[in-house]
């Protein structure tokens, strides 16, 4: 970090539907140099309340000279303890911090990378395929979520160079359940992933997210029938941030790694679950975790202490894959980068240049900051743009 300081002197908010009720939130933030930084807001469900929450931040840091994002939070007077328990603003604080590093590395004149100290001069960072949104409803038909199309889909990505799939796959669940053992409720789910299987063959990493759908006993049991079917993680079968008793106690029979607490907010939360025993991979998200910068500095941290024990959260879109590739490339990780495949077909429109995935890694851009812009004209075209 350096003198170099970032001043806020206007914003603009941009959103777009994706798929059923699916919309991507993305803020620019502009100094009156007419340096910008971008972030995404992206969270289901929250509608307006989060661009809102920035808003009234921004407001206040206006005029603020910022040379260090990570003080944004003092200069404000919010506690830390309080972004735990508050998921609008703490994707609020979120977003700004990130948007805040991307203006200030673009001032510097270097990559979001190695802005936050490091980067190790990659230019491509692994990604893993998430399957799941790619089969949620486009509103021009029923929803399939057919073992069928879990296997298809498992094998188109397969057939585009990943060799990490994760799918989330048990709709049908929702702890508590009235029976103890396996859930029947738990059977098309588990034909999906046996689909899956089937498609991609034995030397396919397969992972799983179950969504927090579960309790003790239950999680318990599917642990043991996602073994046999060969998954290599075992995603939230419950709140980690809720349930972090329970998961040590499943964690401590499972035969395979506990990952999760995508909604955790503050390197403590994280260093907290893997000290209590109740993950084996911290998920971060960098639109919840406190920015850019925090969700490396998590990565950083717990993967020196325990090599394997993070691998970020980012199933949205792709300002906030981007600015996940920076952190993941700053911490080196051993788990790939996750990404929703299949989505929409012009995902890669939405920055400039656009978003370029090849043979199952996400290519970094040279440029300064995140290396891309908001593509302003895609967006105000099918989607809508305000300044609040």
């Amino acid at each position: 970090m350096t003198d170099v300081h970032f001043t806020i002197s206007s914003l603009v908010f941009y959103s777009l539907g994706v798929r059923g009720t699916s919309e991507w939130v993305f803020v620019e933030i502009s100094d009156t140099d007419g340096i910008t930084g971008t972030s995404e807001l992206t969270s289901p469900g929250v509608s307006l309340d989060i661009p809102n929450a920035l808003t009234k931040i921004a407001k206040r840091l206006r005029g603020t000279p910022i040379t260090d994002e990570t003080e944004i939070t003092s200069l404000l007077g919010i506690s830390e303890g309080l972004l735990r328990y508050d998921h609008i603003q703490a994707t609020a604080i979120s977003g700004i911090r990130t948007a805040v590093v991307d203006a200030l590395a673009k001032k510097e004149g270097a990559t979001l990378a190695e802005y936050l100290g490091g980067g190790q001069g990659a230019d491509t960072v692994p990604l893993y395929a998430n399957i799941n949104r790619a089969m949620l409803s486009d509103n021009q038909g029923p929803e399939d979520r057919s073992p069928k199309l879990f296997g298809e889909m498992a094998a188109l990505a397969v057939d585009q160079g990943f060799t990490t799939i994760k799918c989330a796959p048990f709709d049908e669940c929702h702890a508590p359940y009235k029976t103890s053992g396996l859930p029947s409720q738990t059977k098309p789910g588990l034909e999906r992933v046996s689909a899956i299987r089937e498609a991609i063959g034995a030397n396919i990493t397969l992972l799983v997210d179950c969504h927090s759908r579960f309790d003790l006993d239950s999680s318990v049991a599917l642990e043991s029938e996602l073994h046999s079917l060969g998954v290599s993680w075992y995603e939230e079968p419950m709140n980690p941030l809720t349930e972090p008793g329970d998961l040590a106690r499943l964690r401590a029979c499972a035969r395979m790694p506990i990952a999760g607490g995508e909604l955790g907010y503050g390197i403590d939360v994280f260093r907290n679950l893997l000290r209590r025993g109740a993950l084996d991979v911290a998920m971060p998200d960098v639109k919840y975790c406190g920015g850019v910068s925090e969700s490396a500095s998590i990565g950083l941290e717990l993967e020196t202490q325990k090599p394997g024990s993070v691998s970020l959260h980012s199933p949205a879109g792709p300002a906030s894959l981007l600015a996940s590739a920076h952190a993941t490339s700053v911490f080196n990780g051993e788990w790939p980068l996750e990404h929703a495949i299949e989505e929409v077909p012009w995902r890669a429109k939405i920055l400039d240049p656009p978003e370029l995935v090849e043979s199952g890694s996400l290519v970094l851009p040279p440029a300064p900051g995140m290396g891309a812009e908001l593509n302003r004209s895609f967006l105000t075209k099918h989607g809508c743009s305000w300044t609040p």
